[in-house]
């Protein structure tokens, strides 16, 4: 059988801390063919991993601060649950995209954002090796004129708006995998490249979480990709395939 793309969600999130070198490490180590990492930026212009705006939920203090307040040299001293340290996305292309490529998943829809992210991209010579996942179309128009070889990623924020996001240059397509049954989705589904992140909108489970059943019944739509937090999950001997297990939840 020919799996999906295995994507790391936000690195193999479901063992160690995600966004942190630990996690991605653990996803090169297990297999997944991308590792996925959050991008956002510092008060001083530089482009760290983490997928909230703020720090409360992964900081082993409980600090609050938001990145965007934050420089550099602040978020390098911040220790995370588990001893871990926050990444920069130039060490994360550094250790990562020559072992694996690399998926930059850009929280905000902001221009400066993006300029920096290919300028870290160019800077690492990783342009080959890495996708960059957009929700805005200027956004994604900014990043192949910066970099015309790029392959970029959309988060549709309307699945109506799929012929836009692929006539600006997108190469593939995210649904998730509580809406997959929805009409505009589906259609996304038929006719586009189709990367599916389990779990979150319309699901019980959190964002990258699922079930062997529920894991089961997205592969029997055959996408091109699967962000799921424990990449275990598809990899390890067993590990889903189409209708390999039973549908009941």
């Amino acid at each position: 059988m020919n799996r999906p793309l295995v994507i790391a969600h936000r690195g193999y999130s479901s063992r160690y801390v995600e966004n942190t070198q630990s996690a991605y490490q653990g996803a090169i180590d297990i297999g997944a063919d991308i590792v996925e990492s959050d991008a956002r930026l510092t008060r001083d212009g530089r482009v760290y991993a983490c997928h909230d705006a703020d720090l409360a939920r992964i900081a082993a203090n409980g600090d609050a601060r938001a990145l965007a307040d934050l420089d550099a040299a602040a978020l390098d001293a911040v220790v995370l649950l588990r001893n871990e340290r926050l990444s920069p996305l130039p060490l994360t292309l550094a250790r990562i995209s020559p072992r694996r490529p690399v998926l930059i998943d850009v929280k905000t829809p902001d221009q400066p954002l993006i300029e920096a992210v290919v300028r870290d991209v160019m800077a690492a010579d990783a342009v080959d090796r890495v996708w960059v996942g957009v929700r805005d179309v200027a956004q994604l128009r900014r990043a192949l004129m910066l970099a015309p070889r790029l392959k970029m990623l959309a988060f549709l924020p309307d699945y109506a708006r799929a012929d836009e996001f692929e006539q600006a240059g997108a190469q593939a397509f995210r649904v998730w995998e509580g809406e997959a049954a929805q009409p505009a989705a589906a259609r996304v589904l038929r006719d586009k490249p189709t990367w599916i992140t389990m779990g979150g909108k319309g699901t019980p489970c959190e964002v990258g979480d699922t079930t062997p059943s529920r894991l089961a019944r997205i592969l029997d739509l055959l996408p091109r990709g699967v962000l799921v937090n424990d990449p275990a999950l598809l990899l390890a001997p067993g590990g889903a395939s189409p209708s390999s297990t039973s549908h009941s939840s």
